[in-house]
C-alpha cells in the first residue's frame, strides 16, 4: 500500500524508533547495573530478598519507558493515519482526474455522433418536402394567377415550412436527449467507479495501517 511519500515517512518513523530503542538499551544497562550494586553505594535502604523495590528503582524506569513507548507508538500511528488520508486523498483525485478525462473524451465523441446524426435528420426532413415546396413556388410564379389562389399558396408554403421546423425542432428534442442520457451515464459511471476505488483504497490502507500498529507494538 504505501507509496513513496510513505516509504520516506517510514524511514523516518524507523529512524525515531532506533533512537528510542537505542535509549532503551542504554538505560536498561545503567539501571541493571545501578540495582546490582550494594545499598551502601547506592544509598538506597536495605531490603530483604524478595521485597518489593521502591518506584525509583529499575521497576520504576520500566514503567516510564512503557510509557514513553506507548505515547510514542499512539504518536507514530495518528502520524501514520494523517500521511495514510493525505495519500488516499491524493490517489483519488488523480484517479478522477483520469475517469473524467476519459468520459469527456466519450462525450465529446457522443456529441459529434448526435450533431452528424441531426444533420441527416434535417436533410431527410428536407428531402421529404422538397418536392411538395417547389411544386407550390413555381404555381405561385403562373401568370394570371388570382389573388385569392396566390394568397391560398402562400399560406399552403407557410405550413410547409412550419412542418419542417417542427419535425426538426422534435428530432434535435430527441438527439438533446440522447446525449443527455449518454453524459448522465458517464458522469454516473465516474462516480461509481471512483467510490469503488475509494473503498479499495481504504480497505487496503486500514490493513496496511494494521500491520504497522501490530509491528510497532511488537518492536521493542
Amino acid at each position: 500500500m504505501p507509496s513513496g511519500r510513505l516509504q520516506e515517512f517510514l524511514a523516518r518513523q524507523d529512524a525515531d524508533w532506533k533512537t528510542y530503542r537505542r535509549a532503551l538499551q542504554r538505560g536498561t544497562g545503567f539501571f541493571s547495573f545501578f540495582q546490582k550494586r550494594p545499598a551502601a553505594e547506592t544509598g538506597e535502604p536495605h531490603r530483604d530478598p524478595g521485597e518489593a523495590a521502591g518506584d525509583g528503582g529499575l521497576a520504576g524506569f520500566q514503567r516510564l519507558v512503557l510509557t514513553e513507548k506507548q505515547g510514542l507508538t499512539a504518536e507514530t500511528l495518528k502520524r501514520l493515519e494523517e500521511a495514510l488520508r493525505l495519500e488516499i486523498s491524493r490517489k483519488l483525485q488523480q484517479e478522477k482526474n483520469r475517469l473524467q478525462k476519459i468520459a469527456g473524451e466519450a462525450i465529446s465523441k457522443k456529441r459529434e455522433e448526435c450533431a452528424d446524426k441531426l444533420a441527416d435528420y434535417r436533410r431527410e426532413i428536407e428531402e421529404k418536402h422538397k418536392a411538395r415546396l417547389a411544386d407550390l413556388r413555381f404555381r405561385l410564379q403562373l401568370p394570371d394567377l388570382a389573388a385569392e389562389e396566390k394568397e391560398r399558396i402562400q399560406e399552403e408554403i407557410l405550413l410547409e415550412e412550419e412542418r419542417i421546423t417542427m419535425e426538426i425542432k422534435a428530432k434535435t428534442g430527441e438527439v438533446e436527449a440522447e446525449l443527455a442520457a449518454f453524459t448522465k451515464g458517464q458522469q454516473a459511471a465516474v462516480e461509481e467507479m471512483l467510490e469503488k476505488y475509494r473503498r479499495r483504497l481504504w480497505r487496503e490502507g486500514t490493513a496496511w495501517l494494521q500491520k504497522e500498529a501490530e509491528r510497532l507494538g511488537q518492536d521493542d
